[in-house]
């Protein structure tokens, strides 16, 4: 992060050192205090911590669990996945199922998955 913002920025080491530790502190604080001194402050009915929990597993993981699916089921193709397990000598037994389950099921059975959290993590959500 501190190279990035040398990069970006055009600022020297010392510099972007300090703003990742301020920015670093702040978002800390913001999370230590969800559950005391902040624990009035809620974002659709949930508390602080609560809500990027929620986020980030009922939500951003099962999306980019389906445009994993997605990714190696039709962009990349399964192929390359199961040429390199077989890099080394490996026999890839599975291969049909492999198929099958990354380019139909899974990506099926992840949706579901993502809906029934979504509906299940509004159900908590008291406004």
């Amino acid at each position: 992060v501190v190279s990035i913002f040398c990069d970006k920025l055009k600022i020297n080491r010392k510099v972007s050192c300090f703003i990742v530790l301020l920015l670093s502190l702040l978002i800390g604080t913001y999370s230590c205090l969800g559950y005391s001194a902040w624990a009035d402050f809620k974002i659709i009915g949930l508390q602080l911590l609560d809500f990027f929990d929620f986020i980030s597993n009922s939500v951003i993981m099962p999306i980019v669990a389906f445009f994993t699916c997605v990714l190696i089921g039709y962009i990349i193709k399964p192929k390359t996945i199961i040429d390199e397990v077989e890099t080394n000598n490996f026999k890839f037994k599975a291969k049909n199922l492999f198929v099958i389950i990354i380019k139909y099921i899974a990506p099926i059975f992840i949706v579901l998955i993502l809906i029934s959290s979504v509906l299940s993590g509004l159900g908590k959500i008291t406004i």
